[in-house]
């Protein structure tokens, strides 16, 4: 079975957005960034691969297709 990876990335209109970045000093530790997109602009899957969920105060950038997105959201908890 193949490993999927999903590759994203965090842009930011400006510093005072960002709440706390805290990387682990550990090897294989956790990284944690934390902000404030402000109020939704826009949603968009871009040729059904890339997720952009746009803010007032930046945008998030996720690789993801339109199938594993509506199964993501359709399973229950």
């Amino acid at each position: 079975m193949a490993i999927e990876r999903h590759s994203f990335s965090i842009e930011m209109a400006s510093k005072e957005h960002v709440n706390r970045v805290s990387v682990s000093n550990e090897l294989h530790g956790e990284v944690m960034f934390e902000g404030e997109l402000g109020r939704l602009v826009r949603i968009e899957l871009i040729e059904g691969i890339l997720l952009k969920i746009t803010g007032d105060n930046g945008v998030i950038r996720i690789d993801l297709t339109e199938k594993e997105l509506s199964t993501a959201l359709s399973k229950k908890s």
